[in-house]
């Protein structure tokens, strides 16, 4: 009793009135099934953080035990070692080719053991080692 004494009569009713014609407008709007279809998905793109494969610079090149100066790219110039894939970048099937190939020339005498061959030691760099020079 008490609300309806305060209500005032006209004014309840316009408010019903636009909000039914608003809600009953949107829903049996034709746009508001694709509106909710289409705008809703994610759009469909390809991962921006994404990062370029890296390819082994070997996999299309034949490695052969008597290449020294391309084998003694992938060894240490003061120690003979044979560095490992984190450096070369190499994949795993090439870096156990190269890794072969080395022993097999070092075995045979094309290459020395404990040291790298002073005449490739100015030859470009092909893994990314960095020495203070």
């Amino acid at each position: 009793m008490l609300l309806s004494a305060l209500r005032i009569p006209g004014l309840m009713q316009r408010e019903e009135i636009n909000f039914r014609k608003r809600t009953v407008l949107w829903r049996s709007c034709s746009q508001y099934k694709q509106v909710a279809s289409n705008e809703d998905l994610p759009v469909p793109m390809e991962n921006p953080y994404k990062e370029p494969l890296k390819k082994c610079i070997l996999c299309e090149k034949h490695v052969d035990y008597k290449n020294v100066q391309l084998l003694s790219q992938f060894i240490s110039p003061f120690t003979g070692c044979i560095y490992g894939r984190h450096i070369t970048g190499l994949c795993g099937k090439k870096q156990k080719e190269i890794t072969k190939a080395i022993k097999r020339a070092q075995i045979l005498g094309f290459m020395p053991v404990t040291y790298k061959d002073p005449a490739y030691l100015k030859d470009p760099k092909v893994c990314n080692i960095k020495y203070r020079e």
